[in-house]
Order: C-alpha cells, then sequence, then structure tokens
C-alpha cells in the first residue's frame, strides 16, 4: 500500500483524514501527520511518501514547497480535503496516478521519472483543447503531477502547419507511428526550458501542432513584446532545425498570448477557488 505524509494544523482537515476510517480500503497506509515545515522535514527524512497533502497558511506552505521542489520534485502533491468525501475523492486521484507510474514496465525503458513526465504531457494536451474546466481543477492536477509551470502568468500558445500539404499528406510517408514520432522530435527540438518558460509541443489527434510556452514558478517572467520575441525565435530556430535534419517544412501559423494559462479552461471567466 502506497505511504502518506499530511501537513496540516487546520481543524477541519484533521478531522476530514481522521474519518476516512478504513484506509485499508483506499489503497493507502493511515498517513504520518505533522503540523508544519518542521515537523515536515522530520517526518521526510524518516519515512518515504508517496503522496504529500498540505494545509497550512501560505507562508508556511511556501516554505514546504520550496523544499519539495528541491529535495523531492517527484513525489506528488494530493489536495487535503475538508470533508471525508473529498478526501476520498482526492485519494482516488492520487491512487489512480501512482498505480500508473508503479506499473510493470520491464518490457520498455521507461523509469517512474518518465512515465511522470508523461502523465503531464497528457494532462498539457487536454489543457491546450479545452478539456480541463476550471481553475481549480487546473492547479490541483499540475500539483499533482509536480509541474514547474505558472498558472498564473501570462503564456503563449503557438500553432504550427506543415507548408503547402495537409500534416498527414507526408507524415505517414516519412514518419513510421507519423504523430506519435513526429511529438517525440518537437519535443527533442522545441522542448525544454528556456529562459524561465517551459516549452511543450504536442501534436493532436486532429493533426494540429501546439506549443505551449509557459513561465516556470519563481523565473524573472518577461510580458508583451519581449516574451514573444524570445519565444518565436526559439520556435523559429527548431523549426530550421526540422527542415535542416529531417526534412519536415514546418511554418508558425499562429500565436495566442494568454493572461494566464487557467485561460484555456473550459470556465475561464469564473472565480478562482
Amino acid at each position: 500500500m502506497y505511504k502518506l505524509l499530511l501537513i496540516s494544523d487546520q481543524e477541519d482537515v484533521l478531522h476530514a483524514f481522521e474519518e476516512v476510517g478504513n484506509w485499508e480500503r483506499t489503497g493507502f497506509r493511515p498517513p504520518h501527520i505533522r503540523h508544519d515545515f518542521e515537523g515536515a522535514k522530520d517526518s521526510l527524512a524518516k519515512h518515504h511518501a508517496d503522496g504529500i497533502a498540505i494545509a497550512v497558511d501560505p507562508e508556511e506552505e511556501e516554505r514546504i514547497l520550496a523544499y519539495l521542489q528541491e529535495y523531492f520534485p517527484t513525489v506528488s502533491i494530493f489536495q487535503a480535503g475538508r470533508t471525508r468525501e473529498e478526501v476520498l475523492m482526492y485519494l482516488n486521484e492520487l491512487n489512480t496516478l501512482l498505480n500508473r507510474l508503479h506499473a510493470d514496465f520491464s518490457n520498455d525503458r521507461f523509469l517512474e521519472t518518465d512515465m511522470l513526465a508523461e502523465c503531464r504531457h497528457e494532462f498539457f494536451r487536454k489543457v491546450m483543447t479545452g478539456k480541463v474546466k476550471n481553475y481549480a481543477d487546473l492547479t490541483r492536477n499540475m500539483r499533482l503531477l509536480r509541474s514547474r509551470m505558472d498558472a498564473d502568468q501570462p503564456c503563449l500558445l503557438m500553432e504550427l502547419t506543415q507548408k503547402e500539404t495537409g500534416i498527414d499528406d507526408d507524415l505517414d510517408e516519412r514518419w513510421e507511428y507519423s504523430r506519435e514520432r513526429l511529438e517525440i522530435t518537437l519535443r527533442k527540438m522545441l522542448g525544454g526550458d528556456v529562459r524561465g518558460f517551459h516549452i511543450l509541443p504536442t501534436v493532436h489527434p486532429s493533426g494540429e501542432i501546439m506549443v505551449l510556452c509557459c513561465p516556470l514558478h519563481g523565473a524573472s517572467v518577461l510580458t508583451g513584446e519581449s516574451m514573444s520575441t524570445l519565444l518565436i525565435n526559439h520556435v523559429e530556430e527548431g523549426i530550421d532545425h526540422l527542415k535542416e535534419y529531417f526534412g519536415l517544412d514546418l511554418t508558425l501559423q499562429k500565436t495566442r498570448i494568454l493572461p494566464a494559462l487557467s485561460a484555456l479552461c473550459t470556465d475561464a471567466g469564473e472565480n478562482k477557488q
């Protein structure tokens, strides 16, 4: 069974976890409980944790998050529910992710960290196509998947197209597994961290090629023209390399500047929760 750490000094949260009762049915052991940053450090030094829930005041939470980012960057952070029903719902989300991360990959070369990266990639593909409902769902899943991107800062969404011909025309002839192989290549040529931004190329079932450029937490955020210039130049350089090394002729078709990543949510207009 998976192991948990709950860091909270809030009575409703502590009571909600206590109300779970039969932990064996959840697939988790009863959590180790600590109440602050120092307690969390002590627990993590002594006990393994597959998932961590945090419910403390904002200043203490920032200290904990910074520590986890430095020393435990791949441990999932799940939502601390305030009722028994919420706790069970968030534990189910965590359990689904952990089962996938710990699946038997004996026939593949995937590590657990690789699978976590794949899960993040799949989630942000949903974000880009409007399949994530609201800000709460967005930020909860970003923590669960340990994304370093900042959902509250301006970002760019680009659309690439293949010059002259439709994307299916040449890809099926030139690329084995076409879209899957193309996405892997795009991630190698365009993806990664650039000057405080994370660049995430995706190829969608419809054939669309989209590139999300989102600032990282704690980075000095560029805005407006400076941000656009930096990121467009990076993507266009990558496009040139794709043509030179792979013969794939893409063009930057459209660029959208978004006030925040949350603008891509279905209910983007609703208040943050």
